[in-house]
């Protein structure tokens, strides 16, 4: 990872931007880095200077994606308000970031490098694992149902990514956005609705 100093750098703000509009339109194999240096107004010898090659920014948007994912996670992790209203905000998170990843972006993550494939595994295993910590923990303050089964759940989110993976998942949806609206809804609120729950 290059210094702080880099990173804040506005011409390596603007390349990390610039690849993040262009991949979400076309994917990551189709944009080149000329392309890039063009749209961001940034020359080749510049791009170099804070990347290797494609590859290389590609795997630093990934992380500054899921680094401003994370930090917005524990802001709502961190707010002294009840976990419901906690879980309903992570939803609206988790939304948001459906909107802002498209289906192009996300094939080519798939299959674009091991490196970052197995990059991407790690960390959402890491995020499953810290989910799966505030579970436990919400259960025993009673703000979750005590009858759930917590290592059922574990099994489960342990497989979601291998279920994202899958090309048939993708193919029902139109975009990220959709496929994530009914991931989450069918992992918080089941297949009734909110309001049936509460009538229940």
């Amino acid at each position: 990872m290059k210094p702080e100093a880099e990173i804040q750098s506005p011409k390596y703000q603007k390349l990390i931007r610039t690849s993040e509009e262009l991949f979400m339109r076309y994917g990551i194999k189709r944009v080149t880095v000329e392309e890039i240096c063009q749209t961001a107004k940034v020359s080749k010898m510049t791009f170099y200077k804070y990347f290797k090659n494609k590859n290389d920014l590609a795997k630093r948007l990934i992380v500054t994606l899921l680094d401003e994912g994370q930090a917005a996670f524990d802001e709502i992790m961190s707010q002294d308000i009840n976990f419901a209203e906690k879980i309903s905000q992570f939803i609206q998170l988790k939304l948001d970031y459906g909107k802002r990843i498209s289906k192009e972006f996300y094939r080519d993550l798939l299959g674009y490098t091991p490196e970052i494939h197995q990059f991407m595994i790690e960390r959402s295993q890491k995020g499953m694992q810290q989910m799966m910590n505030i579970f436990r923990e919400a259960q025993k303050k009673g703000e979750i149902r005590e009858d759930l089964n917590l290592e059922f759940l574990s099994f489960m989110l342990d497989h979601v990514l291998e279920l994202s993976e899958d090309p048939r998942l993708l193919s029902i949806f139109p975009n990220m956005y959709e496929l994530t609206r009914d991931w989450v809804n069918l992992f918080f609120y089941g297949i009734m609705g909110r309001d049936e729950q509460r009538n229940g």
